[in-house]
């Protein structure tokens, strides 16, 4: 049986929408790295040997519990650094950034958590895009940023979110998509000629008029010709 292989490349986008009773979204397609290591509760093996003979041996399995996300974008954005880091950033009166200020040395930081995307597009032999692959983590929170600058070089942040899901629940979920999804706020946001079998949406609230209840903020839904069906 023939193994299927996809050839996976590029970074074309990297969305956060926060698990608020109101969900921001933060959508950005300047990121030029990003990474996923697996964090794992650590199995062991214990074996019964007498002498140059093994008789048994109790063995436990490794079990994971989550993943740390690092990425670089090549851009500042104070309001992702303010998501991941903690603190809070402000803009003046003609909605420019005007401060950032971290969370008190200290003392401990109640970040928020978000679901965190990051896609990749699915290549051909001509280089066109065949799908978009999207890796989802859930739960995921922030830790303290650095900061590190270089003379005659651009800021490039780099950042590291903590994904630790709920129990019960997948860690990461890999999915593929026929097109970036569309973010949908609330119903005005829906596409307004949408192609069935193409047009994929990702819901950033709860409760969007027109859709099913089952489409919640975070899921992503295809267009089936005559609603929107959950991926």
């Amino acid at each position: 049986m023939a193994t299927m292989q996809m050839a996976i490349a590029n970074i074309e986008r990297i969305d956060i929408i926060t698990e608020e009773e109101e969900p921001r979204v933060f959508s950005f397609d300047t990121a030029s790295e990003a990474s996923a290591e697996a964090q794992i509760s650590a199995g062991a093996e214990n074996e019964l040997r007498i002498k140059n003979q093994i008789l048994a041996q109790n063995i436990t399995e490794d079990i994971v519990k989550g993943f740390n996300i690092s990425f670089t974008d090549s851009t500042f954005s104070p309001e992702v650094f303010a998501l991941v880091d903690g603190g809070e950033s402000t803009v003046d009166s003609n909605e420019n950034f005007a401060k950032y200020s971290a969370p008190t040395a200290g003392e401990v930081v109640s970040r928020v958590k978000s679901t965190f995307a990051v896609y990749a597009s699915e290549k051909d032999y001509d280089g066109n895009s065949l799908s978009f692959t999207a890796f989802v983590f859930p739960h995921a929170s922030g830790s303290p940023a650095s900061v590190s600058l270089k003379d005659g070089e651009f800021y490039a942040p780099s950042y590291t979110v903590k994904s630790r899901p709920s129990k019960g629940q997948s860690p990461m979920k890999v999915l593929s998509l026929p097109s970036l999804p569309v973010i949908v706020r609330d119903s005005g946001d829906l596409p307004d000629a949408p192609v069935e079998g193409k047009t994929v949406i990702l819901a950033a609230s709860d409760g969007i008029s027109g859709l099913d209840e089952g489409i919640s903020s975070g899921t992503y839904a295809l267009y089936n010709g005559a609603a929107y069906a959950a991926v």
